[in-house]
């Protein structure tokens, strides 16, 4: 309803004057550019179906019915290179839906063919780890650097990354240094790490040190676990050595859960005779699976230093770490079961470690053939495979093929031979062979007799 004119002639209403109105402010020319600066990135946004635009309205109002991938797929299909891009996405990461690397390959396949810096990226990643499609460094190489190109920060530090390491593209430290110097405008932290490493070595650029202290110290403070670490590195160099801010770096890296850094502060503690403290760190190292630590954890156990002596944990930890490549670990197990009195467990332990090419390992096999240890005798592979470890410099070897011609163990007894192998590796100081090697001297055997050079021998092989 609207109201009716006033009747300027009615006696009862009360007439007053207007209050004088206000002059208009004109707009500065200044304010009106940016007024309408802003309505065009309203527009711009909502023709690009960003995040504001309307592609996102839609999702939004069409998940309210639906799964929000249903919809996003519904788009895709449909041709919305935002939802192409997002839906490749969730593939990849599983977000909101399973993993599914085929998917991820199809969608970012199509969005990277319109130019999405995002669905490249995708792209990249699938083909450098071989998700959904067969794995190909150069293909990889090739997207990361168009999403690179088009803004995309971690595209930036891997391409940076690759060129620096020549991975899928020649190796270019110039591109590299350029590349990660982007990532890192970004405040990317591992750019950060990756650059102040080409400050250090003088990779791309000219070497500063302070410049990759700066680095690094910026991405420590971006909670980048690895900086810390790296200025362990910088300040262990021994162009930089500060032994005191190394330890410090080291300390920190390790108290967050760094694992080659607890090794290596196990490591530090173990050398200063620490053993429980040592212990302590290597520990937290072997929890994460890192090799060295499981190695260290077991040595440990192995001879009581930092916990109670313990054979079988000790294999157990020696196992862990061989599963994941030590052979020294594979070759100290089956001496703990020799220990243990189990012959058969030794030589698996033997025959698995000299196959990995361990030559202590292809020795003590040598020796399980040779005497039927754990194994059914064969005297001709026996004296084999020590002739092989002899030949890849190993002392125990020369030894057991001194004692092998010395009692005609698998070969023809002959003192001769002995001698010479009983003498390389006394040589090299071994205490069994210059006991041996004294006795021939004593009673003549393979070499003329000398009591002088036999007393010599003797007086080697009791040494401390």
């Amino acid at each position: 309803m609207t109201s009716s004119p006033i009747d300027m002639n009615d006696s009862t209403v009360t007439t007053t004057h207007p209050a004088p109105a206000k002059p208009k402010k004109k707009r500065s020319g200044i304010r009106k550019f940016f007024i309408c600066l802003l309505w065009l990135i309203i527009l711009a946004a909502l023709g690009a179906g960003g995040w504001f635009g309307w592609d996102y309205y839609q999702t939004m109002q069409s998940t309210s019915g639906g799964s929000y991938v249903d919809s996003l797929t519904t788009r895709a299909e449909a041709g919305s290179l935002m939802a192409q891009s997002e839906l490749a996405e969730a593939y990849f990461y599983g977000r909101e839906v399973e993993k599914n690397d085929s998917l991820a390959f199809v969608w970012s396949n199509r969005a990277a063919n319109r130019h999405s810096a995002k669905a490249l990226f995708i792209l990249g990643s699938l083909y450098a780890e071989g998700r959904g499609t067969t794995k190909d460094e150069v293909l990889a190489f090739a997207n990361f650097y168009q999403s690179a190109r088009r803004g995309h920060t971690i595209a930036q530090r891997e391409t940076g990354l690759r060129l620096f390491e020549g991975t899928g593209t020649p190796q270019d430290f110039s591109r590299a240094f350029f590349w990660l110097s982007k990532a890192a405008e970004a405040a990317d932290g591992e750019a950060l790490v990756a650059l102040a490493r080409c400050y250090r070595e003088g990779k791309g650029t000219p070497i500063n040190p302070q410049r990759a202290v700066a680095l690094l110290t910026h991405a420590d403070s971006l909670g980048v676990v690895v900086a810390a670490r790296e200025l362990g590195h910088l300040y262990n160099d021994s162009t930089h050595r500060d032994s005191a801010k190394s330890v410090f770096w080291y300390q920190k890296a390790a108290l967050q859960g760094d694992a080659w850094s607890q090794n290596f502060v196990g490591d530090w503690r173990y050398n200063m005779k620490e053993y429980q403290k040592a212990v302590e760190m290597y520990r937290k190292a072997a929890e994460q699976g890192f090799v060295d630590a499981l190695y260290n954890l077991a040595y440990c156990y192995e001879y009581g230093q930092g916990v109670e002596k313990n054979l079988t944990t000790a294999i157990s930890w020696y196992e862990k770490a061989a599963e994941g490549g030590n052979l020294k670990a594979r070759f100290n197990m089956g001496c703990l079961y020799d220990e243990l009195k189990k012959p058969e467990q030794a030589f698996s332990a033997y025959e698995l470690a000299a196959e990995g090419g361990h030559v202590e390992a292809i020795n003590n096999l040598g020796y399980c053939y040779i005497y039927g240890t754990g194994v059914k005798a064969d005297p001709n592979k026996g004296i084999a495979l020590l002739r092989k470890a002899a030949g890849l410099g190993s002392v125990y070897a020369w030894r057991n093929l001194g004692d092998c011609y010395y009692y005609g163990k698998g070969v023809a007894l002959d003192y001769h031979q002995a001698v010479m192998w009983y003498t390389r590796a006394a040589e090299a100081g071994n205490k069994d062979a210059a006991y041996q090697l004294a006795v021939c001297y004593e009673n003549g055997q393979g070499v003329a007799k000398d009591i002088f050079a036999a007393n010599r021998w003797y007086d080697k092989s009791n040494e401390p």
